[in-house]
């Protein structure tokens, strides 16, 4: 309880130092790598079963990745230790007991101390209360920090990239998608595209193709079945021979969601060279144009066989998330 005080004394004294009411308010620039997230929490906590779940859940194992790699890094710091940098690091989860609290509770704030950050709060009036605030609502927070993430991610590509624009046609229609420092454009005809950044260690790729049929509805395996013939044509081996599929052995994943009032279909999983030794994972989504009642298909993916793969990934996806409609 001591520490819980002292805790909120400090979290007080700075929002009062840098209140949002003041007009004339700057923040600092958030601190901290992409995919990192700084845990405020007892070590008591920590060590326990609260902390065990922000691990376990919050932080999962990710799927579609060949190696394993947890959803984020996670950073620990005890209530009396989150001060002057730690402040303004760009994702923090404040989880702390509350005795007066009538039950567990979850809130969600961005930029508290520094510019674009997410502060989330877990409060619960016991331990056991913490642990389960933190295991129901592990999901909606890593989708929350994902989403932060990619708003970060797509600014800083948007802004590397200037004005250039990559635009992919057929007919009358197009759709574009910026073109970020570092990346340039392997092929661009009527109806796909492709842009990549290479590095002597990695490939970061994205392909955008526009169907050239009228459908009405896409489902998980109809996008699987457009994802692998699009690869297997445009994605080949160092030998020529060998092409781009989807890696059976391991399940992709599918969802549908809705975002800027667009309905999409989402795949990820891991890719493999047919007649080859390559591979990596990938993202794929597609939609459906309203105007022209065409697919859209957009698939990201990544080449990186001594690196880890999880910030790469989410690079790419940042930059697939920039397609859209051409002027």
């Amino acid at each position: 309880m001591k520490l819980l005080l002292i805790f909120n004394l400090a979290v007080m004294t700075v929002m009062s130092s840098c209140g949002d009411s003041s007009l004339t308010r700057t923040l600092p620039n958030v601190t901290g790598a992409s995919g990192e997230v700084l845990v405020v929490m007892d070590r008591a906590l920590w060590t326990g079963a609260p902390g065990k779940s922000i691990r376990d859940e919050v932080a999962a194992i990710l799927v579609g990745l060949p190696q394993p790699e947890p959803a984020f890094k996670l950073l620990h710091v005890n209530p009396e230790g989150f001060r002057e940098i730690f402040l303004a690091h760009r994702n923090v989860i404040i989880a702390q007991i509350d005795r007066n609290a009538a039950e567990p509770s979850v809130t969600y704030m961005r930029n508290r101390w520094a510019e674009t950050q997410l502060v989330i709060s877990l409060t619960a009036p016991d331990s056991v209360g913490l642990r389960k605030v933190a295991s129901e609502n592990a999901s909606a927070i890593r989708q929350r920090i994902n989403d932060v993430e990619r708003e970060r991610l797509t600014s800083w590509l948007m802004n590397s990239a200037g004005k250039e624009r990559s635009i992919v046609t057929s007919g009358d229609d197009s759709y574009e998608i910026i073109m970020p420092a570092g990346y340039k454009s392997d092929f661009n005809r009527e109806g796909r595209m492709m842009i990549s950044a290479e590095t002597p260690a990695t490939t970061q790729s994205v392909i955008v193709s526009l169907s050239d049929r009228m459908t009405s509805v896409i489902g998980c395996i109809e996008l699987a079945d457009m994802t692998e013939k699009i690869t297997s044509a445009e994605v080949k081996g160092p030998d020529g021979q060998s092409y781009m599929i989807i890696e059976k052995q391991v399940p992709a994943t599918c969802r549908s969601f809705r975002r800027n009032d667009v309905e999409y279909i989402e795949m990820r999983g891991l890719w493999t060279l047919e007649g080859g030794y390559m591979g990596g994972p990938f993202i794929t989504y597609a939609f459906i144009d309203p105007e022209t009642s065409r697919a859209v298909v957009v698939t990201g993916f990544v080449y990186a066989p001594r690196d880890e793969k999880r910030e790469l990934l989410r690079q790419v996806e940042a930059l697939m998330y920039t397609v859209k409609k051409g002027s």
